[in-house]
């Protein structure tokens, strides 16, 4: 019973505004205490005696009920992944070459975003993050020297420089 996890009832809620059960000043600190995420070990650590004819009394008042443990914590869902079409490095380099009069970094990002995701999938904003933030042509190329060396891993060195050129071709 030291693992189980008791929380207030709506009655105990009320209770504890209301004190209408007359419950002894030890049982009515446990009430309190119960908060539906701590452990019966938990509240024991805190050093109240006699835990357990307290949380007897207030389960069979109704003041308190066990938490019902879930099979899987449900985490905040995640947005579903986006499946990006394969981009081949020549269907960048000519967009790329009409950008480099006037370089806008906006479509650069775009076109290195969409490509990167052919290799880091549903990471690549975070593989990313220098790339989103450049803000001249030089920071540009930097955030893809890092980048550059991240593909190195998997495509190897040569590889990789191959993969970007099309993207540096354009800056």
């Amino acid at each position: 019973m030291s693992s189980q996890v008791f929380r207030k009832t709506e009655n105990g809620k009320a209770e504890i505004a209301r004190r209408q059960a007359g419950l002894s000043p030890a049982t009515r600190t446990v009430l309190v205490m119960v908060n539906g995420s701590d452990a019966v070990s938990a509240l024991m650590a805190r050093g109240l005696p006699q835990l357990q004819g307290h949380l007897d009394t207030l389960l069979a008042l109704g003041l308190i009920e066990p938490v019902v443990a879930r099979a899987a914590t449900v985490a905040s869902p995640s947005p579903p992944a986006v499946v990006q079409p394969p981009v081949e490095p020549t269907a960048i380099a000519a967009p790329a070459q009409a950008a480099s009069a006037g370089p806008n970094l906006d479509a650069l990002r775009r076109q290195a975003m969409a490509y990167l995701g052919n290799h880091f999938g549903p990471d690549t904003p975070l593989v990313a993050q220098a790339l989103l933030g450049a803000r001249s042509v030089a920071e540009f190329n930097a955030a893809l020297d890092g980048i550059e060396s991240k593909l190195a891993i998997y495509l190897g060195r040569k590889q990789a420089a191959r993969e970007l050129q099309a993207l540096r071709s354009a800056t």
